[in-house]
């Protein structure tokens, strides 16, 4: 693999390629193709950058035929939705709201994909229904922001 410094891009080796051998020190690669350096496979997807954040909010669900309400916190948020932790794992495509502790506002939401059990709790990628980027009262970084190469 080598990184292209011109355009920033990462290349496998081009003789796994040719001879279609698998190496699985590159079987990531080789499902994404290209990847810009610095990035995580996927990343590229991501509608918009994360931003840390850390705060107490509540979710309103219906779980085993009873609505309830569950404490949970974020650790990242975007103008699409956040991650956030739960005591309780939720299967994807539940359908909950979620409510800001600060400002009381609420916002109808979705689990994306399955949760991750971590020993704090289930990280459960939740997404706004529409996007609503004053929900979190932060304003995002613009589109075309990143982090300095010095820090």
């Amino acid at each position: 693999m080598a990184i292209d410094s011109s355009s920033g891009i990462l290349h496998m080796q081009k003789n796994v390629i040719a001879r279609g051998e698998k190496d699985p020190k590159n079987s990531l690669l080789e499902r994404s193709a290209a990847v810009p350096a610095g990035r995580a496979v996927g990343e590229e997807r991501r509608r918009s950058q994360r931003v840390l954040l850390r705060m107490r909010a509540n979710i309103h669900v219906n779980l085993r035929g009873k609505q309830v309400t569950l404490d949970v916190r974020t650790l990242s948020v975007n103008p699409f939705g956040a991650m956030i932790v739960a005591a309780e794992n939720l299967p994807s495509q539940t359908r909950l709201v979620l409510e800001n502790c600060v400002t009381h506002e609420k916002a109808a939401c979705k689990v994306v994909r399955s949760a991750k059990e971590m020993p704090e709790g289930f990280h459960v990628p939740v997404e706004f229904d529409t996007p609503t980027p004053k929900f979190w009262m932060i304003d995002f970084p613009p589109e075309d922001w990143k982090a300095p190469d010095d820090l």
